[in-house]
């Protein structure tokens, strides 16, 4: 047993249960198992790979360690586009699960309202949810035509004023008047 694996056992003590952390003992850490002979067969071929790569890449790897070291410059604005883009990354995700979620709750309020005129239907009978349904859409008719009425009385007053001179609310325009305040002068000639 390694280091590593025994500290991560040491971390799964109180949260996993014993059975399963012998389990996981028996069946990680025992080199006939299935896992070890992956794992050691592909950190040969990973090792055997390195060796011949190695003579290849090494050259190219000491040129770009040297021009790094050459131009720090470049280091400074990778590590600034690299931030720039991951700040973009967690912008993207925080957005994308944003709307997931709101899309999420509009669904779910839609079918909160679907079933909530089902079990209005059910509990009061289909004659009882028409009249009630008329009732309704009745007094609707009544406020919509109410606000109509309003809106056009005020629009038809400020019609009024605009074609009058714009005079809204006073008898005239306001000037300066001699106490050093504004007053309201007779004429509609401004200033």
């Amino acid at each position: 047993m390694d280091r590593g694996d025994s500290v991560i056992f040491d971390a799964l003590q109180g949260i996993v249960p014993e059975q399963a952390l012998e389990l996981l003992q028996a069946h990680i850490q025992d080199p006939t198992t299935t896992l070890q002979a992956v794992w050691r067969q592909t950190s040969a071929v990973l090792n055997k790979l390195g060796t011949v790569l190695s003579p290849l890449f090494a050259p190219i790897l000491a040129r770009a360690l040297q021009a790094l070291h050459d131009s720090p410059d470049v280091v400074v604005l990778a590590f600034v586009l690299g931030t720039f883009v991951l700040v973009l990354q967690i912008v993207a995700w925080v957005h994308r699960t944003m709307m997931y979620m709101t899309r999420l709750a509009f669904r779910m309020l839609g079918w909160a309202v679907v079933f909530a005129m089902l079990a209005v239907v059910w509990r009061r009978g289909p004659e009882a949810t028409i009249r009630d349904v008329v009732v309704f859409v009745g007094k609707m008719a009544g406020y919509a035509a109410l606000v109509k009425d309003i809106w056009l009385s005020e629009y038809k007053k400020f019609d009024a004023q605009t074609k009058r001179g714009g005079d809204f609310g006073g008898t005239g325009p306001r000037v300066p008047s001699s106490g050093g305040g504004y007053s309201r002068s007779r004429n509609n000639n401004g200033w």
